[in-house]
Formats: C-alpha cells, sequence, structure tokens
C-alpha cells in the first residue's frame, strides 16, 4: 500500500502494567485511495516500522506492507521499496508433496438425535444387565446368563416404556429360587 505521509508526531513513552515502558506514535496519511487515515504505531508491535517511521517527514512517499492480524486489524508488517509489491499468499501444490491442504470443518461434529438416543439405549441397557445382576445375585447364588438377560430386559422395557410387562410384572412372579 503506497501512502503520503501528511503528519508524523512526536514519540511518547507509557508505562506497562507490568512496569516496563514503550513508545507509542501516531502517523497520519493519505493513502492510494486518497482517503486521509492516521495509525497508531507501537514501538513493541513491531519496532523496524516504528523506528523507521519516526524518520519520515511530510511529503514523503513510503510503501507500507501490511497484514490483517488475529482480530481483523491492518498492521503495518513492513516497509518495502519503490516499486516493489507485498508477496501475495499462494495455495501450495500439494499435489507433489503428498501433504494435505488446512481445510475447515463445515458442520456439526455434534452427534445426531438418532445417535444421541442409541447412545442413550447402550447406557440403560448397561445399566439394567448391571442392576439385574446385582439382584439376582443378592442371595449368593450365581444367576445364570439367561435369568440376568431376562431380568435385564425387564428393567430397561420399563425405563424404556414406562411398563415392565416384557415377562414379568412383578418380583413375585419370578421363579421362587432364592434360598432362605
Amino acid at each position: 500500500m503506497q501512502i503520503n505521509i501528511i503528519d508524523v508526531g512526536t514519540p511518547n513513552t507509557h508505562s506497562a502494567k507490568n512496569g516496563r515502558s514503550y513508545q507509542s506514535l501516531e502517523v497520519t496519511y493519505k493513502g492510494d485511495n486518497g482517503q486521509t487515515s492516521s495509525k497508531k504505531l507501537m514501538s513493541f508491535s513491531n519496532p523496524d516500522v516504528f523506528k523507521q517511521a519516526q524518520t519520515w517527514t511530510k511529503g514523503d512517499s513510503v510503501n507500507i506492507n501490511s497484514q490483517k492480524d488475529d482480530a481483523g486489524y491492518w498492521q503495518w508488517i513492513g516497509i518495502l521499496g519503490a516499486g516493489e509489491s507485498a508477496p501475495v499468499a499462494t495455495q501450495t501444490n500439494t499435489a507433489n508433496t503428498g501433504a494435505k491442504p488446512a481445510t475447515r470443518v463445515t458442520g456439526s461434529n455434534y452427534p445426531t438425535s438418532e445417535e444421541r438416543d442409541k447412545t442413550q439405549g447402550y447406557i440403560v441397557r448397561q445399566s439394567s444387565l448391571s442392576n439385574a445382576v446385582n439382584t439376582l445375585a443378592s442371595g449368593g447364588k450365581t444367576a445364570s446368563a439367561n435369568d440376568v438377560i431376562a431380568l435385564a430386559k425387564v428393567y430397561e422395557k420399563f425405563v424404556m416404556e414406562g411398563n415392565a410387562t416384557a415377562q414379568a410384572t412383578s418380583v413375585e412372579d419370578f421363579p421362587d429360587d432364592i434360598p432362605f
């Protein structure tokens, strides 16, 4: 960006919260589009540009290399020679290098409603199995896998549908195989 200097303020010294000091300097200029603007330069953000800006006088024509920062503001990152232009960012040919280009995720990484329902079903099923084992093994007797699965299905159906009519309606419906 080619600018014409209108005014360069005197450097001001400031104290930072950490006790260190820095300088600021305001440059008023006319840009390529003919609009008058000003830019506040800080000694710590780009020391080379700050140092060169102190030597500019009214009427100087300066070729500025600028770049947007993370916050979206244009920062002066260098001074270019007469007729020199800033390098244009080009896309690297990844076909020859085998490297993958950077990609941006466009969409949600969150599970869909169906996936959440399926996961919730797995959780209920696992919990039902654990509780069926605990219920059947409470008497000290080893329960068969079929008995555990049957009771787990009753628990699962009760949780998911609100009723336990899968195989049994109450504890009394189970065989009395637990010794007293």
